[in-house]
Order: structure tokens, then sequence, then C-alpha cells
């Protein structure tokens, strides 16, 4: 981008910022300061995202057991409505695969192959997922986003990337299969390998290599365009269903027919889990893409606004009788790489789908449905990350074994079961280290005076009688037994006898109540022993809980504010013999 864009959309958001107001609108209040100079490269940009979300907008749709009608409501919706409250200026949301498939998941089921309920429940899965964004902006909750960790994203993305394959392989090869589980899938494709459909077949696979060649050819365009544009001008000219290829059928840009409420809203509770699952979805993908953007071209997103615009979007799609949408990396990044500026972007490329479906549904209509399945095929492929858990395992071992059982549980147990096994395993981890964090037990190198972990560092020794003791943590309930059993196990170790424990709390933000009882009952026990208890660097939440309970732990010479000045007073007063 030049540079005097970057001036002013810096510029812009000191304005903002020094006006101390929050617009209702943000992206309301930046069309009405539109400058029109960045008409040409918004129009371009426009074109660019309109022609790559129509295909992906009919593939993800078949994904969310939607009509394609229902995923070109989602795009032209999700992309206007977005653009008016949004602080982005390059995010782009709209029907997305990983999102479509949590839909499909949740509904299907529920649906039993009804399609009037299966839009209704859509619908309200939807509006639940938009209100709870809602709810979170107005609590800001942002932060909950957080609990789906990225070793379980990881791991549920390229569970996603199996399951697609398995919801699209029988179409593929022409072949209607009924296993429920993707596991189950593969296995009945293998024993009906002599019912595939050539025609189909052939069909599928041009439409991979097409796919691929544009990925990874010398002409890198959106593959899905090429695919759709000729699938779409063969059907003109190929009677597909003569030959027995199904075609995406008549597509009309209306509200779908929906069962009666009373029949979904008993229903509607169970659809709570997959609502929450979504939000937290849309929300974490949907940030660290605008926050990426952000940082690219030099300004400031708002995250509890992001939270707003998301969840406005949803409801909106749910008004439509739609599914629900997320941010989109490919869009984005496609927005970006043509000169997008501003959210106006969003508003044009809306506009352009809608003219396109009106004009073009015919010809939409007599798309054979393989060349979907081999776009949805094609994105799971390139969901697929095979390196992921070599990565993680030399990185961490625990963030493997969380990426891989949220891909082994996405693909087993559902998707549903597998995001919350990945949600619970993170927790789990977070749990562990809080239990058991990380301590040390710490020496000087002769020589100097500075302390170092003994464990790091193997010409350090420790201070004969004196056990100096970092504990990286807080200290609660739960890791309380814990930090006294390090402790004891580092007075066993000693060949002197220890007469001082110094506990460097520089990394212990807190402490709770149990804690505090424990730990001041501890230190009455090694008094008994003739062992003293001194606390240097202690924080302020430390010192006000101790002091709360009464204990001397902090009276007089027994608090230090550096844990040098504890060390040279514990080697100053045994230098001259006291004991």
């Amino acid at each position: 981008m030049p540079e005097p864009e970057r001036d002013t959309q810096r510029a812009d958001g000191n304005a903002a910022a020094a006006a101390g107001r929050r617009p209702l609108l943000p992206g309301l209040a930046m069309l009405r300061a539109y400058d029109r100079t960045n008409w040409r490269c918004d129009a371009l940009a426009a074109v660019v995202v309109a022609l790559v979300v129509i295909p992906s907008a009919l593939a993800y749709a078949e994904l969310a057991q939607s009509t394609p009608a229902a995923g070109l409501l989602a795009a032209v919706g999700a992309m206007a409505v977005f653009a008016l409250f949004t602080t982005s200026r390059h995010l782009m949301v709209g029907p997305d695969a990983a999102i479509a498939l949590l839909v499909g998941a949740a509904i299907g089921p529920l649906a039993a192959g009804d399609p009037g309920k299966a839009a209704a429940l859509t619908m309200i899965l939807s509006l639940l997922t938009g209100s709870i964004l809602l709810l979170m902006a107005w609590l800001r909750l942002g932060i909950a986003a957080d609990f789906l960790s990225s070793p379980a994203m990881l791991g549920f993305m390229n569970g996603a990337a199996v399951v697609i394959i398995g919801s699209q392989i029988g179409k593929l090869c022409g072949i209607r299969l009924d296993g429920s589980n993707t596991l189950f899938a593969f296995a009945e494709l293998a024993s009906r390998l002599g019912q595939v459909h050539v025609a189909t077949l052939l069909g599928g696979a041009v439409c991979l290599a097409l796919l691929a060649f544009f990925r990874w050819g010398p002409w890198r365009i959106p593959g899905a365009i090429v695919v759709f544009v000729l699938a779409m001008a063969a059907g003109g000219v190929v009677d597909f269903p003569a030959l027995g290829l199904s075609v995406i059928g008549k597509v009309e840009l209306q509200m779908p027919d929906m069962a009666r409420p009373h029949l979904v809203l008993d229903e509607a509770a169970s659809l709570f889990p997959a609502a929450i699952g979504i939000a937290l979805l849309v929300f974490s993908e949907g940030i660290v893409l605008g926050r990426s953007m952000a940082n690219r071209h030099r300004y400031d997103i708002d995250p509890d606004r992001e939270l707003v615009a998301f969840g406005a979007t949803n409801v909106a799609v749910a008004l439509l009788g739609s599914f629900a949408v997320g941010g989109s990396q490919t869009r984005t990044l496609l927005n970006d790489a043509t000169g997008g500026r501003t959210p106006m972007v969003g508003l044009f490329a809306a506009a352009l789908v809608l003219v396109f479906v009106v004009l073009c549904a015919p010809w939409i209509a007599r798309i054979p449905a393989v060349a979907i399945a081999a776009i949805l095929v094609f994105t799971a492929v390139t969901l697929f990350d095979l390196g992921l858990y070599a990565r993680l395992r030399h990185l961490h071992r625990f963030s493997m074994v969380v990426a891989a059982a949220t891909t082994a549980g996405v693909v087993v147990l559902g998707v549903l079961p597998g995001i919350l096994l990945g949600v619970v395993l993170s927790l789990l981890g977070v749990l562990a280290q809080i239990v058991r964090p990380q301590d040390a037990l710490l020496g000087r190198v002769d020589g100097s005076d500075t302390l170092h972990d003994v464990g790091d560092d193997s010409l350090a020794r420790t201070v004969p009688g004196l056990v100096v003791y970092r504990f990286y943590g807080p200290l609660i309930f739960a890791n309380v037994r814990f930090f006294i059993e390090r402790v004891e196990s580092f007075l066993a170790e000693e060949t002197d006898p220890v007469r001082q424990i110094i506990l460097d709390a520089r990394a212990i933000p807190g402490i709770d109540l149990t804690a505090a009882e424990q730990l001041r009952d501890y230190v009455a026990r090694l008094r008994e022993r003739g062992i003293s208890f001194v606390i240097a660097k202690a924080h302020l939440p430390l010192r006000e809980m101790l002091d709360k309970l009464e204990s001397d732990l902090l009276d007089g010479p027994q608090q230090f504010g550096q844990l040098a000045d504890a060390v040279a007073a514990y080697t100053a007063k045994h230098r001259g013999g006291a004991g």
C-alpha cells in the first residue's frame, strides 16, 4: 500500500481517538467519510471477491446442509451488514468451510432429511450464534475466544478436512453413501467401488486437476473461479442429467420454506452447545485475521466492536434464513492483494453477487453437482497440514497431543464432540501448568554473586545452609501441596544443615486463602525445626493476603525488596557466627 494511504489511515484513527467517541456503526462512519479516490481499487477488489465467493457459497451451503440459495444469501447479507459494523478496512466475511461443517453437524441429526425443518433449525442456530456474540460484546468477553487454543484449532482444521472429504467422496464417485460417520463413509465406499459412476468420477477428476493446476501451476489464480465458470458454461451445452450426473438445480434468492416454529423450538436448546462453539470459532478466527490485516496496514481494530460486527452479521443472515458465517482468509487476502482499501469492497461485492445470481440463475442451476464436490474436496486438501504434528512435537509435546486428539475426535466422534475434546484438553493443559508450575532452586557460581538456576547451570552451587527457591505461578489451593513438597525435597538434598529458606516471589502474582493458610502453618513447622523463612520481591497481592491472616511472614527483617539483599543478609549474619 502506498505510504500516503498509511498516513491517512493513521490520521483517521488518531482523529477518532481524539474525538473520544465510538460510533455505533464504525463501518458506516468510514463510508460517510469515504475518499472517492479509493473507488477504483475497491471496485476491482470487489469483482475478484465476488467471483470467488459465488462458488464458495454454493459449495459451503452443501456442507451446512442448506440450499444453494441459502449460501448465496449468506454471502450477500454477510458482506453488506459486516461492512457497516466493522472497524477493519480489509476483513471479508461470508460462508466458511469450517463453520459450515459445524452447522451441518449440528442440524443434520435433528432435521433427519426434512428440508423445512433443516431451514428452521439453521435460522435458529444462526440467531443463537449472533446473540451469543452480541452478549460476549456486551460483557466484554472477547477473551473467551482464547479457550480454543492454537493446537486445538489446528487439530480441528485437520479433522474438518478429513470430514469434508468423507462427506463429498461419494458425490465425486456418483455413489450415495449412507455412513453417518466419516470412517464408516470411507469403509462403505471401499466396499462399493464396483458401483462408481464413471462419468461423474471423470468430471470430478477434471475439476480437481484444474483446481490443482491453478493453485500450484504457473498461473496463480483462484481455481474455484475457473472451475465454476467452465462448469456453468458446460452446463449450457451439455445435458448432464442425461449422462447420469446430478446438477445444482433451481436457484431462487428467497426465504426457504420452513417447518412450523413449534416443531423446532423444542429442539432449539440442543443447538446451544453448537452455537457456543461456532461463536468461539467465528470470533477467534476473525479477530486473528483482522489483526493481521490491521498490523500490515498500520491501523487499529476494536475487538469488542468486531464482536458486535460478527454478532450483527449472523443475526442478519438468520433473518435471511441462512447459516452462520465468519471471516474468510482467502477472500480477505484476495481483497488485500487486489488493492481493496475500505469496507466499501464488501458492499460492492454483495451487489455484484446479487446482480450476477439474478442474471445467471438458469446457468447456475445447470452446474453439475460434482464440480461443487470437487471444490469442497480440494478446499479440504488445502486445509490439511500433514507436518503439523511433527512441528508441534518438536516445539511442545503436549500441544501435539492436543492437536492429534482433536483431529481424531472430530473424525471419530464427530465435529462438535471433537472440538469439545480439544477445548477440554487445552484447559487441562493449563490446569496442569497451574498445579505443577515451573520452579527453580537457585545457587551461585564461584566468584559471582549472581544467582542461577541450579538445574540449568552445572557450575551453580547452593549457598551452604541456605535454600533459595523460585516458584513460577500463583500460589493456590491446587498447588500449595506441590510447593511444600518441592521445598522439602530441596531441604533433603542439602548436605549442610539448612538454616534459612528464601522464597523468590517475583513470579508469584498472588495467593489465595487456602494456600496462604497452609503456607503460614508450614512456616510455623519450619521454625520449630530451626529453619527461618524469608520472602523476597513479594508483589502487593501476596503481601496483602498474608497481612490479612495476621501472619508475621513479612514482618521486620524477613521482608526484602530484592533477592540479592536477602541473600546478603543471610551470608553477613552467618559469616559472623550467628546461628
